[in-house]
């Protein structure tokens, strides 16, 4: 078993593949969080050719995605633009008797009334929705190998661990229902467990110029495609400086921190000429790198939450980890949590 790997791992993704893409079939279009806002971010960049902010008289259709970090929406508007991709606001029908995040309502669950226009064969702007979801699918695939390759690297003799690590994540139903949605968190997710991997080698292996160098330029896209990435950035730079610290055993403390500086810099800077012009355009338009003050002043603005007040929020990411779907109002048996 531990060199016949390859058939298992196969048969690992086919299964994702049959459940990500079932739920994007049976979930009916615009019935997971924000999936809307992204898909109209996606159209508006592909119809005018430039990205869309938050500023003066925007499009509402958009709303707070139009202040995300673009990489997820461009390469969506370079799927959609070929197919013609138009801004259509009767593809929404809002439900106005839904009660989001109500899971213990048995009726009016969906956000949006549906019509047969959304029915197979799909066609024209359904048809570019569809697309979409797949892509989030295949963007699962690339985040499953780099779990499976995180696993070998920290089990690399028991090749069934890695296969249970990767089963794990492919069979929970929320990644299942996330990628086979429209949203850029599939993508930020890839990144980033592309950047463990890469992390997990140079720690079990060799830390050398291009991997540095590589590492960086995976967080330049992370920071692209979600304010994640610059959390990503901090962990990253101080997994490289323990890194570095380990491996220069002997050495005076001034020396070891001297030794330090170099490594960082070779993940700092392709990072930050990746994403560094984001950052800036953030401070032009916003007076804030990160862009966090548009959500916050789209969802209403500062509710002066206290932490107690977030923390208790907290049970809910113990069953979203799980399984929650629809607008965070349908939810699967007791038991499954």
């Amino acid at each position: 078993m531990n060199s016949d790997y390859r058939r298992p791992l196969l048969l690992i993704l086919a299964i994702y593949l049959l459940l990500a893409i079932g739920h994007g079939i049976a979930t009916p279009l615009f019935e997971a969080p924000d999936e809307q806002h992204h898909y109209f971010t996606a159209a508006v960049i592909a119809s005018s050719g430039r990205l869309p902010t938050t500023k003066d008289d925007f499009n509402q259709l958009t709303l707070q995605e139009a202040a995300q970090p673009p990489l997820y929406y461009l390469i969506s508007a370079l799927i959609a633009k070929p197919l013609g991709v138009e801004i259509e606001e009767k593809m929404l029908w809002p439900n106005p008797a839904v009660q989001l995040g109500a899971a213990d309502s048995p009726q009016n669950i969906n956000a949006f009334v549906h019509t047969r226009e959304e029915s197979w064969p799909w066609s024209d702007q359904f048809l570019i929705a569809h697309l979409l979801r797949l892509q989030s699918t295949l963007i699962g695939i690339g985040t499953l190998l780099a779990i499976f390759g995180c696993a070998k690297l920290v089990w690399p003799s028991v090749s069934e661990r890695a296969l249970l690590a990767t089963a794990l994540v492919a069979f929970l139903p929320q990644f299942a229902f996330l990628h086979g949605s429209i949203s850029n968190d599939p993508l930020i997710i890839f990144l980033c467990s592309a950047a463990i991997w890469q992390l997990l080698r140079m720690w079990y292996g060799t830390m050398t110029w291009q991997r540095l160098v590589l590492l960086g330029f995976t967080i330049g896209l992370a920071i692209l495609s979600k304010t994640a990435g610059l959390v990503l950035l901090v962990y990253s730079l101080g997994f490289v400086s323990l890194l570095t610290w380990r491996k220069q055993q002997g050495y005076s403390t001034g020396k070891k921190l001297q030794q330090m500086i170099q490594p960082m810099l070779a993940v700092t800077i392709p990072a930050l000429m990746l994403g560094g012009w984001l950052l800036w355009r953030n401070w032009q338009l916003y007076g804030d790198i990160t862009a966090a003050n548009q959500f916050v002043r789209l969802a209403g603005g500062d509710r002066g939450y206290s932490l107690m007040q977030v923390l208790r929020e907290t049970p809910g990411l113990w069953t979203s980890l799980f399984a929650v779907f629809g607008w965070f109002n349908i939810l699967a048996p007791k038991w499954v949590y």
